[in-house]
């Protein structure tokens, strides 16, 4: 079993890329074995086609890089996700790729009308995201949408547990704020 770092942010010097090195070499130096799903730089299609709906039911795809990314996350015991908060909720890329690779009877089945998430290999998860809106007021204005609908929507509800959120607000940050967020992270991964 290994890491499983998701990464999606199409800026190549974003502080995205910076948190992502900083796990990785975290992950390094813990002598973990790790993956890195980057959808942007795997020119992931997010979009949904007509072919797609008629095999998501039966849990089935003829993407070959969904297949690749299912494969992984059935090997992985712990998934980093890293992104900017755009309209408080994930970019379109990473909504498409739990659209796309989250499959019925793959990431999650049936059971009394009600979803029994099946990726119960992943006992630990850590969402990290960066925005522009503070953080208390996400949380107390906005509900908490990452919480609500990343964590608890898509990935408890596909059977990853133990996820934490952590987000840095960089409207206002400064590089020393930065630095202190980065080294913050290894005690997290």
């Amino acid at each position: 079993m290994n890491t499983t770092v998701i990464v999606a942010n199409p800026s190549k010097d974003s502080f995205s890329k910076s948190i992502m090195e900083q796990v990785l070499n975290t992950l390094k130096e813990k002598d973990k074995s790790y993956e890195i799903i980057d959808l942007y730089n795997d020119d992931f299609n997010p979009i949904m086609s007509e072919e797609d709906v008629k095999l998501y039911t039966k849990g089935e795809t003829k993407d070959e890089l969904v297949k690749k990314y299912q494969k992984i996350l059935k090997e992985t015991n712990q998934l980093v996700c890293i992104f900017p908060i755009w309209w408080n909720s994930c970019p379109a890329i990473l909504k498409g790729f739990f659209d796309r690779v989250f499959l019925k009877e793959f990431a999650f089945t049936e059971k009394d009308k009600r979803p029994v998430g099946l990726l119960t290999n992943i006992t630990s998860g850590l969402v990290i995201t960066t925005s522009e809106t503070d953080t208390d007021y996400m949380i107390k204005a906005l509900g908490n949408p990452i919480e609500a609908t990343f964590v608890k929507g898509i990935l408890n509800m596909a059977g990853a547990t133990n996820v934490k959120w952590i987000n840095e607000n960089l409207a206002d940050n400064n590089e020393e704020s930065k630095n202190k967020f980065l080294h913050s992270i290894a005690s997290y991964v």
